[in-house]
């Protein structure tokens, strides 16, 4: 079965350069690794240089390869969505200093008709352009697309949890930064059973940083009547929700195993730990019972791990 058969997946540079109402600057994409300055024939701006076209066309190709990859090792828990258009929005002109490499945009995606946002943030798009220029030779050793398609499936809970995003409440605030570690850590369970996450070693490990982490976020906030936009963008950043949360999601579905009997979270915990192989099947079966643990049951297990 081809699954790209009827499914458009289209990578574009956001806005386009050749684009004639994109009013586009020649320093908002001439730092792109390979990118020539000299101007076109006819003295038309650089962006319309044949090699900077070429390079334009190999930077969408090249992220709509990669995705496409990601999305066939997906495929057995995505067979069932409905898919109509892929889009994968590179954006070259993101100067917000943002850490990000890729984010799926649930907001802009439409479910229901099969419609689907992603996008590259600047720093992906560097790596990509020196990649293909062979400035560097390897991209981030991460499931990057699984970890945005793995947001696609979770996409109802995402939308949920983000209500208590932008609330100017702080009690909201720190239940938002509380669910990161479950939407991040959902997110990122493909990379702890590959093997790709080695600050954490254990389960406890991960609750002794999450309560002092939780503890602190929850002691700031306490002190605030209300936060601004840059007081829960500090409060919302930083890579422990990638590293702590998948193995929270562990410990929390080794209370489904241990009823149903499916895994044993000590063993795989132990598997992890020395890095023993995961059978594929395995680790796709961990990350779809995942998604039993919704933002309520979460948030009522939060208990376990610190005091609320």
């Amino acid at each position: 079965m081809n699954i790209f058969k009827d499914l458009e997946i289209r990578a574009y540079l956001s806005p386009h350069p050749l684009d004639e109402d994109s009013f586009l600057e020649e320093e908002w994409i001439s730092w792109l690794p390979g990118y020539i300055k000299e101007s076109a024939e006819d003295e038309l701006p650089s962006f319309y240089n044949e090699s900077n076209i070429l390079l334009f066309e190999k930077i969408e190709n090249f992220t709509a390869e990669l995705f496409k990859k990601a999305l066939i090792r997906m495929w057995p828990l995505l067979k069932e969505y409905h898919f109509k258009k892929i889009f994968l929005s590179i954006d070259y002109s993101n100067y917000n200093n943002s850490s990000a490499l890729a984010g799926y945009e649930y907001n802009y995606s439409k479910p229901g008709k099969g419609i689907y946002q992603f996008t590259v943030d600047q720093n992906l798009l560097r790596r990509y352009s020196a990649f293909i220029n062979e400035k560097i030779e390897s991209l981030p050793d991460m499931n990057l697309w699984e970890h945005e398609l793995i947001h696609l499936l979770d996409h109802w809970e995402i939308l949920k949890a983000s209500s208590f995003a932008s609330s100017e409440v702080p009690i909201n605030n720190l239940k938002y930064y509380a669910l990161k570690y479950r939407e991040e850590g959902i997110a990122n369970l493909l990379d702890l059973l590959d093997g790709k996450l080695k600050r954490i070693k254990s389960r406890e490990e991960a609750k002794e940083i999450f309560a002092k982490n939780y503890m602190k976020a929850k002691s700031d906030l306490i002190k605030l009547n209300q936060t601004t936009s840059e007081e829960r963008r500090k409060l919302y950043s930083g890579y422990d929700f990638y590293e702590v949360g998948p193995w929270m999601i562990l410990d929390l579905l080794g209370e489904i195993f241990f009823v149903t009997g499916l895994v044993d979270v000590a063993e795989l915990e132990s598997k992890i730990a020395n890095g023993e192989e995961i059978s594929e099947e395995l680790k796709l079966k961990i990350i779809q019972d995942a998604f039993h643990l919704n933002i309520e049951y979460f948030m009522s297990r939060l208990g376990n791990y610190c005091e609320l």
